[in-house]
């Protein structure tokens, strides 16, 4: 978050529209951005153009893309609108700068974009569910759920068309249903019809008259069909015929009925009347299964939406699963017997009680308590799940009742999450709706239905779906909609998820790609388009799609601002902005603008060095081999995992190397590390799984682990108040230094005096934040240091404690660097900030506020968080594209820490695509060939070269080129060494 000044306030309001500021400049023009580490930047860009910020991670390629150039397109754009329409949107703050002129409304894609909900899915994400529930509320057919016929609404013009086609002269009798009602005998019931004027009955397969003697015949009959007119069809009982059938569907809620004689057609129904042949027809102005009695709510969008009581199942809410007790989490070790605690739940001290009862009653009901759990028989099971009434012993089942009543408490609603695992549901069977949506079909698919067919495949269907002429004019516009969205998603290599594919499964480039496709979907023109990183956890194989895409978008006319690290979307761009030359303070400023060609040339560039071969990654002459053993894991069925038979996938994972599993998009990769892996090696190690259960069938080697971390890509805490020396714990051993010191002691300080966070030591006027929120009401908010503090956040008294001559926020403005040197001697501290400095984070300042990292920063400043928690022992690292964000000289001080990982006697098996990576590695699993049911095999495996040679391995064939062309910069750099 940018800080203004209080100069801010006095500057007069923008007056100038967006639409007028583009069209009176040809380029957007920036002078003096010094927005976070950015030194009074200076820029140019002309619009309609594709332009590549790069730069090594923290340079200031986001603070000039999104913190300066979106954020003033999108306020400008907000300005534009009316006072009472602002109050609703939420502006950004106003870009530190002195200048920024022709700058038009600006769309922004970001990691932070990306929804975690379980309730957010692909469809979700992209809106192409909006546009799809419209589809069918439009021209969606209802086909009952219980007998499979159609269900239509008939008015009585289509009902007395469709009677005129009988033959001349054919005899009719028109009638209606009546009921009864719960609150009327039959002789009432007989008497109120009589009194309406109707004088005959269907009753049976006779005609019959109606009087009050019939009320004893008709005994708790609740329905009577009543015969309201009687007419021979011809051309001049035509306006007779329409109006008697308006006089029954009104009498009969909607429902019309009609017999005819003398006329033979296809019916599902034959009723013999007074010894004659008839054809019953049944006329519905409501959407009404007759023959299982159904009433089906009209279409419309909301009945389609999961998020909506209207449409959601009733079983789940629209979930699509529920949660319900797992015995492979409430019993961990099937080899504990009873007495040993083989029941988790029971273990604790505050329930331990419902052990001792079970053990009690155990003599007299033969349960045995010193064998393993899992040599109980099915009778023993049965009284631990349901416990003995007689006895007062609820079981597991009136256990966890017992805590359903009290969930209302949060300690509750977390010790019952520890045993409940996700199942599909059972009414639903994830589909989310309610059997009335399902029931609407399209060319005989539901909604769920599309939804649950790969992309690639519904975009298919949509293009040959026998719909009638009718369904496509009315749906025009939303099926091209629908298909434009649909195509885009395969071009960017997502066609092998599902529209129902919940976004938190997805991996850390799925979940980016897919924030892009409403944005890239879209057919605006002359709006400047922000994407952070659209490539990345993209294969190789995918970029050139990616690269189409973008291009497409600026070729409508909209000017295209790519923060980027990848080789192939910096070549296309139109124009290379570099900023740097280091991170932090040592960066904010631009070291190249040009074309991609000057910047392989240019000796400023650093990632000119790396592309044009003037840097490149030294191949180890011999690869490390395994010593710890293998992780073999076998049968793993999660998502699209199969190999090559029924039994599912055998992987085998080399200890004490650095393993790279790599494949395309949708391989498999992301599955089989993250859901399957994980879970299996943490309940080998007994780890808290949250949860989460693989499907795999054994997993042999686990023994050689102490144990197992996984670094994903979900974000840190991004507010001012989480800081570096925060999130890597280390901030809890210095507040213990300064209240331990003389002064501390005498003026009664604890060690959470030293925090900002908590009363006591920070400053009550600004409450820690070190600035002042100032309400401008109709503008933007601003920002003003504390005129208490000065922005340090402390009282003065507790700044007045020193420790060896600095205080808590002296201390807090060092750098890594400087810390390290500064807190000597102090050994957690220093094992703490040796991890930040190992990430190449060594110029952050401790107390620098989160939500100031870029997204590279940030995703180090996690890995250093895990690296420095990991144990003595064995520890297996998972990593899935711990990259994203990094620049070629970051990734070479990552493969550094991976090295001293792997030195120190740890595992790393990590899900990437970039080169550097994977030419460094020990071992490469690939995984495809394709993706989703194309993938989920392994490919090949081996060091780099092996797969390299694999023909099978499209991973091989990049991986080859990446290969030979190091050997040629290496071999280049010797000869020019010799000369």
């Amino acid at each position: 978050m940018s800080t203004v000044t209080a100069s801010t306030v006095t500057d007069p309001p923008q007056t100038t529209t967006a639409t007028e500021d583009v069209e009176s400049f040809d380029e957007i023009r920036v002078r003096g951005v010094a927005v976070n580490n950015l030194r009074n930047v200076d820029l140019d860009l002309p619009h309609g153009k594709l332009i590549a910020f790069c730069g090594v991670s923290g340079s200031g390629k986001t603070s000039l893309a999104l913190d300066t150039l979106y954020a003033e397109g999108q306020r400008r754009y907000i300005e534009s609108f009316s006072t009472y329409t602002r109050q609703f949107l939420e502006q950004l703050d106003k870009p530190d700068a002195e200048s920024i002129e022709g700058i038009p409304p600006s769309i922004a894609v970001t990691r932070k974009t990306v929804s975690r909900s379980s309730r957010a899915t692909v469809g979700s994400a992209t809106q192409i569910n909006e546009h799809l529930q419209l589809l069918f509320a439009r021209i969606g057919e209802i086909t009952c759920h219980t007998c499979g016929q159609k269900v239509e609404r008939t008015s009585a013009d289509l009902a007395a068309q469709t009677l005129s086609q009988l033959a001349e002269g054919t005899r009719a009798m028109i009638g209606f249903v009546s009921q009864r009602g719960s609150e009327r005998t039959n002789e009432e019931w007989l008497a109120d019809l009589i009194s309406l004027g109707y004088r005959r009955l269907a009753l049976g397969e006779e005609v019959v008259e109606l009087t009050p003697e019939l009320a004893g015949q008709l005994r708790e009959a609740d329905t009577l069909e009543v015969i309201t007119d009687r007419i021979k069809l011809s051309t001049e009982t035509t306006t007779r015929l329409h109006d008697s059938l308006e006089n029954a569907m009104e009498a009969g809620r909607g429902v019309a009925l009609v017999w005819s004689q003398n006329e033979r057609v296809e019916t599902d129904k034959q009723t013999t009347l007074a010894g004659s042949t008839w054809q019953r027809y049944v006329f519905s102005r409501r959407l009404r299964c007759e023959t299982c009695a159904i009433d089906y709510p009209d279409p419309q969008p909301q009945l389609f939406n999961y998020n909506n009581p209207l449409g959601a199942c009733p079983a789940c809410e629209g979930f699509g699963n529920i949660t319900e007790l797992d015995m492979n989490l409430v019993v961990p070790d099937p080899s504990k017997s009873l007495k040993e605690g083989a029941i988790a739940p029971w273990n604790t001290p505050s329930y331990n009680h419902e052990l001792e009862e079970l053990l009690a009653l155990a003599d007299d009901y033969d349960l045995p308590v010193d064998v393993p759990f899992s040599k109980l028989n099915q009778r023993h099971l049965d009284l631990i799940t349901h416990g003995v009434p007689e006895r007062d012993f609820g079981g597991l089942d009136g256990f966890i009742a017992w805590l359903e009543r009290r969930k209302y408490k949060m300690h509750i609603r977390v010790f019952l999450s520890r045993w409940r695992s996700y199942s599909s549901c059972p009414e639903c069977q994830g589909a989310r709706l309610n059997p009335a949506a399902l029931a609407v079909k399209i060319a005989g698919k539901s909604l769920a239905d599309v939804v649950d067919m790969p992309v690639e495949m519904s975009s298919r269907w949509f293009e040959t779906a026998p719909l009638d002429e009718s369904q496509r004019v009315v749906g025009r516009l939303l099926l091209s909609q629908v298909q434009e969205r649909l195509q885009y998603l395969d071009r960017i290599g997502l066609g092998h998820l599902s529209l129902a594919r919940p976004l938190r499964t997805l991996s850390g480039g799925e979940a980016q790609r897919v924030a892009l496709t409403s944005a890239l979907g879209s057919n605006l023109t002359g709006m400047l388009y922000v994407l952070d990183e659209p490539s990345a956890g993209l294969h190789a194989a995918d970029v050139p799609r990616l690269v189409e895409a973008v291009t497409a978008l600026r070729d409508r006319g909209n000017t295209v601002v790519l923060v980027e690290h990848n080789e192939k979307l910096i070549e296309a761009a139109d124009e290379v902005v570099e900023m740097g030359p280091g991170a932090g303070e040592f960066g904010g400023k631009v070291i190249f603008q040009g074309k991609y060609d000057a910047m392989l040339q240019s000796p400023d560039s650093r990632l000119g060095d790396w592309l044009s071969g003037r840097r490149f990654l030294q191949l180890p002459e011999k690869r490390r081999e395994t010593n710890q053993g293998w992780l073999k894991l076998s049968g793993a069925r999660e998502n699209n995992l199969r190999g090559s038979s029924e039994e599912g996938l055998a992987v085998d994972f080399p200890l004490g190397m650095l393993c790279v599993v790599s494949g395309v998009s949708g391989a498999g990769k992301s599955t089989l590390v993250g859901e399957t892996l994980y879970p299996a090696v943490a309940q080998g190690l007994k780890l808290d799984t949250n949860g989460t259960n693989a499907k795999f069938d054994d997993l042999v080697g686990v023994s050689q682990l102490d144990d197992c971390i996984m670094v994903d890509q979900s974000p840190i805490g991004r507010t001012p108040r989480s800081n570096p020396v925060t999130y890597v714990k280390a901030f809890d051993p210095i507040r213990s230094l300064f209240a331990g010191t003389t002064d501390a002691k005498a003026a009664g300080f604890k060690a959470g005096h030293f925090s900002f966070n908590v009363d006591g030591g920070r400053c009550p006027t600004c409450q820690g934040d070190g600035s002042i929120q100032v309400d401008m009401q109709l503008m933007a908010d601003v920002f003003m240091r504390c005129a208490d503090c000065q922005g340090t956040r402390y009282r003065r008294e507790v700044l007045e404690i020193r420790y060896r001559g600095l205080s808590i926020a002296d201390v807090l403005d060092l750098s890594v660097r400087e810390a390290f040197t500064f807190f000597r001697g102090q050994k957690k501290i220093l094992t703490r900030l040796k991890c930040l400095i190992d990430m190449g984070l060594d110029y952050l300042r401790l107390g620098q506020a989160a939500n100031t990292l870029s997204g590279g920063e940030a995703q180090r400043l996690k890995m250093a968080n895990y690296v420095s928690a990991a144990k003595r022992g064995r520890t297996l690292f998972l990593m899935d594209e711990p990259t994203s964000g990094l620049h070629n000289s970051d990734v070479m001080q990552l493969l550094d820490c991976f090295q001293s990982l792997t030195d120190m006697g740890h595992s790393l098996v990590v899900v990437e695509h970039h080169p550097l990576v994977l030419q460094a590695a020990d071992y490469v699993i690939d995984l495809g060939p394709g993706a989703a049911e194309e993938g989920g095999q392994v490919v090949a495996t081996g060091t780099p070269e092996q797969v390299a040679a694999n023909e099978r391995s499209i991973t091989g064939r990049y991986l080859r080129e990446a290969l030979q062309k190091t050997k040629e910069y290496a071999l280049a750099a010797e000869e020019e060494e010799i000369e």
